[in-house]
């Protein structure tokens, strides 16, 4: 899975339901939840978003590209992986995202169909600086291209509101080191 990362209230599920209408109903209570909570922060920090505004994103591509995992480099847990790590990584969650396995998923709450990712791939050989922001990219960095389809989070996306994508994975961590192994994102 890839979650931004934020953090938002967890909506509650409903009672009294069968499982599928429970499901759906939270699915639909969380997106308005979320929508609504997005909203509200780009007004309080950009003002109203106007129909014009809104006309204009529809106009963009929103994609965004995400540096998924750098490696050899300490992520906020004080964990890394190898370049071969991250390899193997990358090519078990493609299989598991072409299988359907894997799901968008935001701010570690829940899946969405918000935004989709489109591929992702290791940056090989050579280091590359992005035009546009000029950040480098390292080679061996495990590379998302990420698809937006909600003209509101592509905003707050753009905004830093949101930021990078993060991990949803099993592994095995060294204690003593902080290397992380054996990734898979296989179902349970």
């Amino acid at each position: 899975m890839f979650h931004f990362s934020s953090k938002l209230p967890e909506a509650a599920l409903a009672s009294g339901e069968d499982e599928g209408a429970s499901m759906a109903k939270e699915k639909e209570t969380v997106k308005k939840s979320l929508v609504e909570s997005i909203v509200s922060l780009i007004e309080k920090a950009f003002g109203d978003v106007s129909g014009e505004q809104q006309t204009e994103t529809l106009k963009e591509e929103m994609v965004s590209y995400e540096v998924v995992y750098e490696p050899n480099v300490k992520d906020a847990h004080g964990e890394w992986m190898s370049e071969k790590t991250i390899q193997k990584a990358c090519e078990n969650f493609n299989k598991n995202l072409a299988a359907g396995v894997v799901q968008p998923n935001l701010f570690h709450i829940k899946d969405t169909d918000l935004f989709s990712i489109e591929d992702t791939w290791i940056q090989k050989e050579l280091d590359v600086v992005v035009e546009a922001t000029g950040e480098v990219i390292k080679a061996g960095t495990w590379v998302a291209k990420v698809k937006y389809h909600d003209p509101v989070l592509w905003e707050l996306k753009k905004s830093g509101v949101i930021g990078g994508v993060s991990i949803g994975c099993k592994g095995v961590i060294n204690p003593d080191t902080g290397e992380i192994t054996d990734v898979s994102f296989d179902g349970e």
